[in-house]
Parts: C-alpha cells; sequence; structure tokens
C-alpha cells in the first residue's frame, strides 16, 4: 500500500468532481498541484480515468522530491509534520471527488449494486470480528448465498487448480457462493474460480473478483447460488406468478400514493412481468398484506422517477383490492409456510390458495 492509497480505500472516482476541485485532465489522467507546509512543499497528485491515486512531494528550495514520506521505517517530528500536511490534502481530495463504495474492488461494487438494483437485497458484516467479511443473505430464510472477504490467494487449493506465479502472494477480494454440485468440474476450469475457501469444497466455490471472469457470469453465478439457498417457493408452470414485495411505512407513504390513483410505478423487482400478481407486505410496526395489484407493465426504463438516477427500471401496477390488517397478518403468513418478507419472493402455493379466495 502506497501512502497516498490508504486515504482512497473503498472509494470511487468522481471524474466530474476532480474537475470542480481544479484537476486537469491530461489525456485519460488528471493533474493537481497545490503548496503546503507554507510553501516548503509542492504536492503533485496524479488520478488516472480509473481512479488510481500517486503523488509526489517537491521540495521547493531544493527542486527534487522528498521522498521520505514514502519510507515507512524513516520517523521524526518534522517528518512527522510533513506527512500530517500532505494528508490532510488527500483527505480532502478523498472526500471531495470519490464516493464511498462498500468494498474494495470494482467487479464487487458492481455485483452489490447488482444485487440491490435487482432483488433489493443489501449485505451485512456476519463477524463482530472481522469488519471486511459480509454476507449476502436469502431475504425468505436469512441463509447465506454469497460470502464476500479479503483473501492471500496462495490460501486458495492450489492443489486441485494451480495458481499462477504471479497471484502466489497477491490478495484480493474473494466471494463464495453455492453451487450445482454438477457442475463444480465444469467450472473448476473457468479462470478467477477455484475450490471454496473455508466452506463444503464440493457445493460451494470461490470466484476472485478481479474481472477475471465477466460481470455477466459472475451475476449468473451469484443469482443461481441464490436461487439454491432460498425455499422452494411455488412457481407457475403457465399463467401469472404471485409475488409478496415488502413495503416500509417509515420511508414510503405507499397509502398516499394509492389515494392518488390506483396505477402506480413502482420499481422493478426480480423477474416479476406483465400479468403477474403483486402483493404489497406493509413491514414493522403493520406486518400484513394490504393491497393486491395486477402488473401492466415491467421491465420500463426509468426516465426521472422519482429523481433517482440508480433505479435502472420500473413497473406499473394497478391495485385490484385493499385488505384490512387483520386478513393477512405475518402470522397467517407463516401458516403458510412464508416465515419472512424481506424482500421480493414468490407466495407459496399454501398462500397462493388462501388469498386468491379473497379476490
Amino acid at each position: 500500500m502506497t501512502f497516498e492509497s490508504q486515504y482512497f480505500k473503498r472509494k470511487t472516482v468522481n471524474v466530474q468532481k476532480l474537475l470542480d476541485f481544479g484537476f486537469k485532465k491530461e489525456g485519460t489522467d488528471y493533474r493537481y498541484n497545490r503548496a503546503i507546509m507554507a510553501g516548503d512543499f509542492q504536492a503533485q497528485i496524479l488520478i488516472t480515468g480509473e481512479g488510481q491515486v500517486s503523488g509526489r512531494l517537491m521540495d521547493t528550495d531544493l527542486g527534487e522530491e522528498y521522498t521520505a514520506i514514502h519510507v515507512i521505517s524513516q520517523t521524526g517530528s518534522y517528518l512527522g509534520q510533513v506527512r500530517e500536511a500532505y494528508g490532510e490534502l488527500l483527505q480532502e481530495i478523498a472526500e471531495a471527488c470519490f464516493e464511498v463504495t462498500p468494498f474494495d474492488l470494482p467487479q464487487t461494487n458492481r455485483l452489490a449494486q447488482h444485487l440491490k438494483d435487482k432483488f433489493g437485497d443489501g449485505f451485512d458484516y456476519p463477524f463482530a470480528k472481522y469488519s471486511q467479511y459480509a454476507s449476502f443473505r436469502h431475504p425468505a430464510n436469512n441463509k447465506w448465498y454469497a460470502l464476500v472477504f479479503p483473501l492471500k490467494l496462495d490460501k486458495l487449493d492450489s492443489e486441485v487448480k494451480p495458481l499462477a506465479g504471479s497471484d502466489v502472494e497477491r490478495e484480493a477480494e474473494v466471494i463464495n457462493i453455492k453451487i450445482d454440485k454438477g457442475l463444480l468440474e465444469e467450472l473448476l476450469e473457468k479462470p478467477g474460480i477455484y475450490p471454496s475457501y473455508h466452506m463444503n469444497k464440493q457445493s460451494w466455490i470461490s470466484l476472485i473478483m478481479d474481472d477475471s471472469l465477466s460481470d455477466k457470469e459472475v451475476f449468473e453465478l451469484v443469482e443461481a447460488s441464490r436461487a439454491l439457498v432460498g425455499p422452494k417457493s411455488f412457481k407457475a408452470e403457465e399463467g401469472p406468478d404471485y409475488w409478496l414485495i415488502p413495503a416500509n411505512p417509515k420511508y414510503y407513504d405507499i397509502d398516499a400514493e394509492f389515494a392518488a390513483s390506483d396505477t402506480i410505478h413502482w420499481t422493478q423487482k426480480a423477474q416479476i412481468k406483465k400479468g403477474d400478481w403483486v402483493f404489497i407486505y406493509m413491514t414493522s410496526p403493520i406486518q400484513a398484506v394490504r393491497y393486491a395489484c395486477q402488473v401492466l407493465a415491467s421491465n420500463l426504463p426509468n426516465e426521472g422517477y422519482r429523481n433517482r438516477s440508480d433505479i435502472k427500471e420500473l413497473m406499473t401496477i394497478k391495485r385490484v383490492k385493499t385488505f384490512a390488517d387483520q386478513e393477512f397478518p405475518l402470522t397467517v403468513l407463516k401458516e403458510s409456510g412464508v416465515k419472512a418478507v424481506r424482500g421480493p419472493r414468490r407466495m407459496t402455493k399454501k398462500l397462493i390458495d388462501k388469498i386468491k379466495v379473497e379476490l
């Protein structure tokens, strides 16, 4: 780790903010100079278009680089003052021109955004002692379907699949996911895939999140893992599917939206398609299904909905019926095999049969 990189860990550059800050574009790079320590030094910062940061500190009296700040073993009160002043500039740039991201590697961040957009899934930190470990869980049963963590790659099972010489000393972000056992040999032939680290090596694999695999391949594998750990909800062979979607009354006034119109836009969720039924479950403190809706259109491009550029697609739903909260509370859902509604999920057949009677 360089002196500069410690200030930009888990951050993504915003090029427009670099220009607003005063950086000058040179080809695909961005440069910025500033005098520090009362003009005794000039900091020269270079940031690539991909967000890689490097810098030099020039001694203005001698006209040469002051390299001591990069030598960890060197100490001293004056050197400490220089490092502090240079660090303050780097921190200022990080806060003004970079956006915080949850993971170290771009591909892991893209995956997290994909899972949030498609399923509404977030992540948590399952181990108090290991803050760099993050788990993605199926909302229906809280089981892990992906575990992200940093790993020195020589800890992977290189007997089954040898590491390239350059990878032996490298540390990278790795994600463990569940697979169909019958696909193991085929998957191990692909770059960046190894027998699982510290999990069942017959049904789990480790992916190196360094773009060895395309985003499409990674997303498909993680979605398959999600399906494998999830409950076996009922999927119609033909005709519409029946979905439960949570709505948090603390953050979103769905009642006011439906009071204004029976037909509204909603963020596109999961594999919901035109013609499906969507039942809106009000989360705590209500904890009951309140609205039955049909999907009139799906996978619509977001053209300014709520001024949310992070929402890529929408669906149009129409309210068909409003239930009293005592009709389908969480206790009834549990009796029908639905233990929780933390994200979009299909109904069980037992719940479908109960709710269709009331439509």
